[in-house]
């Protein structure tokens, strides 16, 4: 599988659409960061103001913006799905996936070469995004209103895994739909169907919660709703560390839906009829 791995991401860094996305994710990480610097030298902030936001919940700093860049509504989050969609799904509308098998390529292989290739790119794609955000935003804010220590190193580690979980699920539905699908633009369709559901559903999930009673039973489990609803969490990156709880609740649902998720679609693929 490691010379049909190489092959794809070769052809996928040659895809003109490759570049686009480079750009595209380049142009968010720098605008962002200059546009919040714009807006507050306009209204007049200084230092000592921007911090008292931040105590608010109102205020900005590098942190923020990193943590907003993986948000999978958020500008390049919502863009990149679709660049990626359209790139893998060449394979079908090319006729590269029956070559493959011809050629003697197990449908494992070609597969979990898809899933990976996908992943590679996404993941890639939306950390180098973030990174280079937060690089932008330490030019002109710091990167939190406190010294950064080794306690924020440690959670800024784990607020990375736990977005890197998130974005491989992404991956794994994205790969689920092309391999169904085999048209760019249905799956895509089908993504933010699932998007638009899931938000939807976390919504209100949300809204019921601030409303019921903190001692239920009913409160606890539409907490752990809540936090493990991976489209519209807002645990990761919005305060300085984790309960052991806040991990579970995000790490272990999401890792089993994709797990169930990969599995689903190499079934799919196995019989799946390719023409």
């Amino acid at each position: 599988m490691t010379d049909l791995l190489k092959t794809d991401l070769r052809r996928s860094v040659k895809d003109k659409l490759f570049l686009v996305l480079c750009i595209i994710g380049g142009a968010f990480a720098l605008i962002i960061p200059l546009l919040y610097k714009g807006i507050f030298m306009l209204l007049g902030f200084d230092q000592e103001t921007i911090e008292l936001l931040y105590e608010m919940g109102l205020g900005i700093n590098a942190k923020s913006m990193l943590f907003s860049s993986f948000s999978l509504g958020n500008n390049f989050g919502l863009m990149l799905p679709i660049f990626v969609t359209i790139i893998i799904c060449k394979d079908f509308s090319g006729g590269t996936i029956r070559n493959k098998i011809i050629s003697g390529k197990s449908r494992a292989s070609i597969y979990f070469s898809m899933l990976i290739t996908t992943a590679i790119l996404v993941c890639g794609f939306i950390f180098a995004h973030a990174i280079l955000t937060m690089l932008v935003s330490l030019i002109f804010f710091d990167y939190q209103p406190t010294a950064f220590t080794m306690s924020d190193f440690g959670y800024l580690m784990a607020s990375l895994g736990m977005e890197l979980l998130i974005y491989f699920m992404v991956s794994a539905i994205i790969t689920f739909f092309i391999v169904n699908m085999k048209r760019a633009g249905l799956s895509i369709v089908m993504y933010f169907v699932v998007y638009f559901v899931m938000t939807v559903v976390g919504s209100i999930i949300g809204a019921v919660y601030m409303f019921a009673d903190p001692d239920s039973t009913f409160h606890g489990f539409l907490e752990f709703l809540n936090a493990s609803n991976a489209f519209t969490t807002t645990a990761i990156g919005t305060g300085m560390s984790y309960a052991l709880k806040d991990i579970l609740y995000l790490v272990l649902p999401n890792a089993a839906l994709c797990a169930l998720i990969v599995g689903l679609g190499y079934l799919t693929f196995r019989k799946k009829d390719i023409k």
